[in-house]
């Protein structure tokens, strides 16, 4: 049993090595994906900033806050529009720059709080696996490969922990042992 034991636990460390190294190469996916979408909304902005350079001095805001003002509806529409496709193009540019500059712990902290379910779910659909062999890389497959082997571990004694250990036989001290009786002048006298 345990060699089936430490055969099974040498295969999770693998997988777990294996799946954890493509952990820096789903970010890159991510962080190009992204940036496609911080580029797209930039060019859906840049006929607006051109309007805000001839009309406000190059302030988007402000034409956004007179398309605000208008009396008609659909221009109010188009300020909305205009003003979320601002707020989500810094977001985006914000999420590009962490993830292209920052430390690989600064990136999944920020993804953690920030992932795009949207775009993850097309990494996703187009992702292929690879093995990058960069040093975040190789330190996120022995981390996985280190916490499933782990994990698998304490699952497979976990039943142990909670049974009653047996306890050792106690062993016979020297004090109990029989004693030799050597004999002495007393007792070989007497036996005359």
């Amino acid at each position: 049993m345990s060699i089936l034991k430490g055969l099974l636990d040498r295969i999770i460390f693998a997988a777990g090595v294996l799946l954890f190294m493509q952990v820096p190469h789903l970010i890159d996916q991510y962080e190009q994906r992204l940036g496609g979408y911080y580029q797209a909304q930039v060019n859906h902005l840049e006929k607006y900033q051109q309007i805000a350079d001839r009309q406000h001095r190059g302030d988007l805001s402000a034409l956004i806050y007179e398309f605000e003002s208008s009396a008609k509806p659909s221009v109010q529409q188009t300020a909305k529009n205009v003003r979320e496709i601002s707020q989500q193009a810094e977001q985006y540019k914000r999420d590009v720059q962490v993830l292209a500059n920052d430390s690989l712990l600064v990136k999944l902290s920020h993804l953690a709080t920030t992932l795009n379910i949207e775009i993850a779910q097309a990494v996703m659909q187009t992702y292929s696996p690879a093995f990058p062999l960069s040093v975040e890389g190789l330190i996120c497959g022995l981390v996985g490969g280190i916490l499933l082997s782990l994990m698998f571990n304490v699952l497979f004694n976990f039943p142990n922990l909670f049974k009653a250990k047996p306890k050792p036989a106690k062993k016979p001290s020297r004090n109990h042992a029989k004693q030799r009786v050597e004999p002495t002048i007393m007792r070989a006298s007497r036996a005359v």
